[in-house]
Parts: structure tokens; C-alpha cells; sequence
């Protein structure tokens, strides 16, 4: 007994059905978590990422207004505008500027207000660009450093500005004094005309980077700015981390402000481990190089920062500032819940495959007993009331026996399920050739005498047993028919297909193997319709164990409708089959000779078939080749519209009367003993059509 057969058994179903719902539910579970992780994560990065913008631009704002509400104050713009006058004075010096009246008037008023609003210095530069006054006396004279340009072009059109941190630098020696920043407010003369710039110098690395290190996630998350090139503006809570790195300078009071560029390390890096590859060689981090673009983005899916961590992230770029800002955790941090989840699914889903490897093994061990007890009573040789006598054919998925009832001793054949082969599929397709045919009470229609089942849970049922031949034996061992013997089988075959077709029910599978020709009650060449395992309801669906677009019955004589579209077949599908039917009774050929399947199928919606009198190589009556061929028209429409009118059709052919019963029974008494030499299973094997086709 093969193991997949087992997966189909009673007792293994419910288990397989629960443990695959079970995963396909766990799955959908673990995917929708993930999603909704992520989305939550997204949420949360940008949330943070807000707070921080919405932070940062509210500090500016009131830095911007702190330089925009001294450069107000009529002091200082009285002073300012004599030291406007007193630098057009050519005959001034730097010195006579910075000892000048309006300079020490500037000084003592705005310096107290400095160091009460935690400002280091002031500079007041020029509309030409020329430092005016300032704090720092050596840089008054001197043209404004090319950085200035940050926020002085900006406040010299009449706005308040603010810079980015920058390297600052003393114009006389270039010694670089650290990062800087500047917030700036123009002042205006009387007629509102700009007379300079009062600009006001901050340390970004207090309440600027600060305002970054209040709102981050956890501990790995941190937030940050940087400007165009990448370079980091903000000093981070890595800082201590990224010296042994390498990464920025060893220094006590060095930052990552300015000495760090957001590159991917394309590594992990770890203390003392040399990189793969030289810092001159790196890209800008997927974030950095994204956000240094201008767009505005998040990514949950992890990317390297400028450690090599692999981390999420949510980024903007600030165009009124010049500068982007970043919020960034590491993916382990922020999928933490995720992991449990997917942990305890594994462990539940390794849980469920012991389970079900234990459930698989005893469920086998079952079967292997029903399976024997099956054969066993097989062996014994009765089922129920029937005594088995000979097999007389088998198939693939059972069996057909020639027995007799205990009590009547009436001949029967019985057809019976193989006991490797009981399962819920094969079951319901037994059963629905059994429901299906046991409605049908017409002469030429096989009679279903009994269906049963044994408590070994052997399926089968007995049927008139028929001694005779099949149409497709007969043509094979006898050759193409007489035109009038080939009407007299059609009519009958029209008999039989009629009452099925009368109470909705379509056989789908007529061919010259299903249709048996026997002797009964002194009656010859008699016919016998078989085998109504695909019969379909009309208006109910598919067939039992059929899938809906399963294209059913015997490639030779299947109709164009049953390939192109096999929900659609309808009663004249079988009429189509009878045509070919009578095709090869009459020329001893099937319709193509094509052996490959898909070339056949192809063939019965596209080809047409040659007259049977050419395939036959003689002529025949024209009024039944045409009937034949009318049979066979492509579209079901263009046949004869039912059973009933093409047996009256059949009825008015000249040759009709050709073939009567002496000419039978003298064909029987001729043929008996050939056709009693004929291996029984042929009829048998034909007859048996379980398992399900697609």
C-alpha cells in the first residue's frame, strides 16, 4: 500500500485537514503580525522623526526671534548705524572701529543678554560683508568667512536666518576653532533700509544636539542631522563607541559634529577589526543617500547605517535649513516581538508535525489492518448475500466479479472498490455511479440489482452480469458493421441516452467500450449501456470527486465542448459521442488517427473528421454518412437537438430495415463461440471508472 494513497483514508482526513488549517491559519496570522509590526514600526519612526523636526524648527524659531528682538531694539540699531557711517569712513581704522563709541555701546548692552540666553558671541556684519562689531575684537575689519554665507545672504534679503553647524575659522590665522552655528535678524535704518545684520554664534553641541537625543527608541535607537554631503551635525549617544571605531578622533571633547560621514561601512564593524574596504571607497548609507536627494522616506525592511548595524529608519530633508534629520533603531531591538512570535510558531508548528508524524504513523498502522482485513474477507470469497465465483476483470482502481446471489442464484456481477484503493474520492465517485444508474430503468441501460458495504468496509455493488461483446471488440475482431446493424445498435444506444437525458442526467463517456451488444431472453444484439461513473447532473454541479473544470471521458470520442469549456456540456455532448460511435461501427476507424493526446484533443475542436465513406474506402448510404456527420458538427447547436430525434432520424434511413433479428441470431450462432473465446476482463476493465480525471 503506498503511503500518499493513505493521506485520503477516513481516519487520516480530519487530523490532515485540522493540521493544515491549523498552518495556513498560522501563517496567515504570522504574516499579518509582521505587516502590522511593521506598519506600527513605520508609525513610530516617523512619529519620532516629527517630534524631532517639529522641535528643531520650534528652537530656531525662537533663536531666530531672540537675534530678530535685539536687532529691534533702538540701541542697537542706533549703534549699528554709526558704525554703518563710521566703516564708509575710509579714514577709519579696524581699531578706531572696534574702540569706537557705538562698539562699546553694543558691548556692554548685548553682552549681559548673551550670557543670560546662553549665547557665546555676536557679530554684526555689514551689507558689504564686513564684520562691524563683535565680541571677538581681532575679527572686526575683516571680510565675513565664506561659511557665513549659510545665513548671511538670507538675512541680508530682509529675513530672519539660522545655519547649519559648520567648521568655524579665524580669517588671520585659518586655524579651525571647532562647529559652530549662527542664528541671524537684519537691521533696518528709519526708511527700512538694511544697514546689517546682527548675527548671534551658539555651540551646536549643547541644546542643538539635545534636542536629537530627547525623542529616540530604545536602546540602540538614536536621531540625528547632517548636511549635503553627509557629514553628521549632531553629537550622538554612540560617540564613546564610534572613537574605537575609529571613527571619529580620540580626543576628549571630539564629537561626531562634523568629523563623521554617514557611509556604509558595507560590514559590521567591531572595535579593533580593520574594514574590508578604505573610507574613500564607501557609499553614503542607503538613508543618507536617499534623504541628501531631497526625499523624505522610511525603511522597515533593515539597510546598514554608518556602523554597519543593520537598522530601521525614517528620514527628511529640511530645504529651509540645508540639512537633513534621521531617527534610526536596530532591527533586533525593533522587531524584538516579532521574534518571540516567530519562535513560538516554530515551536508550536515542530509541535504539530511530531504530532502529526504520530497521528500519520498510527493512522497507517490502521489502515494496513483494514487493508488486510479487507483482503481477507476478499479471500473468503462472499460479500454480503453474493458469492464470488470468478474475476473477470480488473482496473486501476478495483475489480469486477462474476458471482451469484446466495438465496435466488441469480448470476450477478459484481463491482467492487480495491481495498488499497476505499477512500472518501473513490467512495463518492462508486457511490455516484451507483445513485446515478440504479434512476435509470430503461432495457438498454445496465440494471443495478444492489449496493452494500462489508464491515470490512468493502464497497461494491452487483449489476446484471452480461455475456457479450463490446462495440469496440467487436469492431476489432469483426470488422466495420452492416449499415443496417450499425442503425439497429444506434437506436437502442438513442433508447438508453433519451430516459437519461429526460431527468437531466448527461453519461459523458459514451464509446464503443461502454456499450455492451449480448443475447437476452431469445432476444440478440441486444444493447447494454455502461459505465455511468462520469454521468452529470444537469443544473447540480460537477459530478461526485470531479473537479469543476475537468475535462472528462475518452480523448476518440469526446465532443469540442468537452474539451473548450466542460461545465458547459450538455445532452448533445453524448450525441456527439454516439456520432463517433457510429463512425467507427461503420468505417472501423475512429474519426483521427492521431496518437498523442493533446493532438487528439486539438483535433475534435479544430479538425474535420474525413466522410465515412471515404475513411471507409467504399460508398454508403448517404442518408446515415450525413446523419453521422450531422452528429458531428463542431457547434452543438448545428447537431440534432436530442436523443428522441435522432433515433426517429436513424428510424427513417433506407437502410434501417437491413438488419433484422435473424440475421442477429444467425450472427450469434456463428460468432458465439469467438466471441466466448474473448477475455472477459476486456469488457470489465472498460466498465470500471472511479478514480478521478482531470
Amino acid at each position: 500500500m503506498k503511503v500518499p494513497r493513505v493521506l485520503w483514508k477516513n481516519l487520516w482526513a480530519a487530523p490532515l485537514v485540522g493540521a493544515l488549517i491549523f498552518a495556513l491559519v498560522g501563517l496567515w496570522v504570522r504574516s499579518r503580525v509582521e505587516q502590522t509590526t511593521r506598519d506600527e514600526i513605520a508609525a513610530r519612526l516617523q512619529t519620532v522623526l516629527h517630534a524631532n523636526i517639529n522641535a528643531l524648527r520650534l528652537w530656531f524659531t525662537e533663536r531666530q526671534y531672540d537675534a530678530k528682538s535685539l536687532a529691534l531694539d533702538l540701541r542697537v540699531q542706533a549703534a549699528i548705524a554709526e558704525l554703518d557711517a563710521l566703516a564708509k569712513d575710509t579714514n577709519t581704522a579696524e581699531l578706531a572701529l572696534a574702540d569706537s563709541t557705538p562698539a562699546r555701546t553694543l558691548r556692554l548692552h548685548l553682552q549681559p543678554l548673551l550670557q543670560a540666553q546662553d549665547y557665546l558671541e555676536y557679530v554684526v556684519v555689514s551689507p558689504d560683508k564686513r564684520i562691524l562689531a563683535s565680541t571677538d575684537p581681532s575679527l572686526i575689519g575683516i571680510r565675513a568667512p565664506r561659511p557665513y554665507d549659510l545665513f548671511l545672504n538670507k538675512a541680508l534679503d530682509g529675513h530672519l536666518a539660522a545655519s547649519r553647524p559648520f567648521a568655524r575659522q579665524a580669517n588671520q590665522s585659518q586655524r579651525t576653532e571647532g562647529p559652530t552655528m549662527f542664528v541671524a535678524a537684519p537691521v533696518k535704518s528709519t526708511n527700512n533700509a538694511i544697514i546689517g545684520v546682527l548675527c548671534l554664534r551658539m555651540k551646536p553641541e549643547k541644546e542643538f544636539s539635545s534636542i536629537f537625543s530627547v525623542a529616540r527608541m530604545g536602546k540602540t535607537g538614536e536621531s540625528y542631522a547632517f548636511d549635503r554631503s553627509g557629514l553628521m551635525l549632531t553629537a550622538t549617544r554612540f560617540d564613546p563607541e564610534l572613537k574605537t571605531l575609529g571613527l571619529i578622533p580620540p580626543g576628549r571633547g571630539n564629537t561626531a559634529i562634523l568629523n563623521l560621514k554617514l557611509l556604509d561601512p558595507e560590514e559590521d564593524l567591531r572595535p579593533g577589526e580593520q574594514p574590508a574596504k578604505p573610507r574613500n571607497q564607501l557609499n553614503l548609507t542607503r538613508m543618507a543617500a536617499s534623504a541628501t536627494m531631497g526625499n523624505n522616506d522610511f525603511e522597515v525592511r533593515g539597510y546598514r547605517n554608518y556602523r554597519g548595524m543593520e537598522v530601521v529608519g525614517a528620514w527628511a530633508w529640511l530645504h529651509d535649513y540645508g540639512m537633513g534629520v534621521a531617527t534610526e533603531e536596530s532591527v533586533d531591538e525593533a522587531f524584538t516581538t516579532l521574534y518571540v512570535l516567530r519562535r513560538a510558531f516554530l515551536v508550536l508548528f515542530s509541535l504539530l508535525v511530531a504530532s502529526g508524524g504520530a497521528l500519520f504513523g498510527f493512522t497507517l498502522l490502521v489502515e494496513r489492518l483494514q487493508a488486510s482485513a479487507r483482503k481477507n474477507a476478499l479471500a473468503a470469497r462472499r460479500l454480503g448475500q453474493y458469492v464470488l465465483v470468478q474475476e473477470i476483470g480488473r482496473g486501476a482502481n478495483g475489480m469486477v466479479y462474476r458471482a451469484r446471489h446466495s438465496l435466488l442464484r441469480r448470476p450477478v456481477a459484481i463491482k467492487l472498490l480495491s481495498p488499497d484503493m476505499t477512500n472518501e474520492t473513490n467512495t463518492a465517485r462508486f457511490e455516484n455511479e451507483v445513485q446515478m444508474t440504479s434512476q435509470l430503468t430503461h432495457p438498454n441501460t445496465v440494471a443495478i440489482y444492489d449496493y452494500g458495504r462489508t464491515p470490512e468496509g468493502l464497497f461494491y455493488f452487483a449489476m446484471e452480469y452480461l455475456a457479450g461483446i463490446d462495440l469496440d471488440q467487436l469492431v476489432r475482431q469483426f470488422g466495420a458493421q452492416p449499415e443496417g446493424r450499425v442503425i439497429h445498435i444506434l437506436r437502442q444506444i438513442c433508447g438508453s441516452l433519451s430516459e437519461a437525458h429526460r431527468i437531466g442526467l448527461i453519461h459523458r463517456d459514451v464509446k464503443p467500450a461502454n456499450i455492451i451488444l449480448t443475447r437476452r431472453g431469445g432476444v440478440c444484439d441486444l444493447v447494454k449501456v455502461l459505465d455511468f461513473g462520469l454521468v452529470k447532473a444537469v443544473n447540480r454541479g460537477t459530478a461526485v470527486g470531479m473537479k469543476a473544470d475537468a475535462v472528462v471521458g475518452t480523448p476518440h470520442f469526446m465532443s469540442p465542448e468537452a474539451v473548450e469549456n466542460p461545465e458547459n456540456v450538455d445532452s448533445r455532448g453524448d450525441l456527439y459521442s454516439l456520432g463517433a460511435v457510429g463512425y467507427w461501427l461503420l468505417t472501423g476507424k475512429t474519426l483521427f488517427d492521431h496518437d498523442n493526446v493533446e493532438e487528439l484533443l486539438v483535433g475534435q475542436v479544430k479538425e474535420s473528421a474525413p466522410h465515412p465513406s471515404e475513411r471507409l474506402g467504399k460508398p454508403l448510404s448517404p442518408d446515415l454518412a450525413d446523419l453521422i456527420m450531422h452528429c458531428l458538427a463542431k457547434q452543438p447547436e448545428q447537431r440534432p437537438p436530442t436523443a428522441e430525434a435522432l433515433e426517429r432520424a436513424l428510424a427513417g434511413c433506407v437502410s434501417a430495415g437491413g438488419w433484422t433479428p435473424q440475421d442477429a441470431e444467425q450472427w450469434w450462432r456463428a460468432n458465439v463461440t469467438a466471441v466466448e473465446a474473448l477475455p472477459a476482463a476486456a469488457m470489465a476493465e472498460k466498465t470500471l471508472v472511479i478514480a478521478p480525471r482531470s
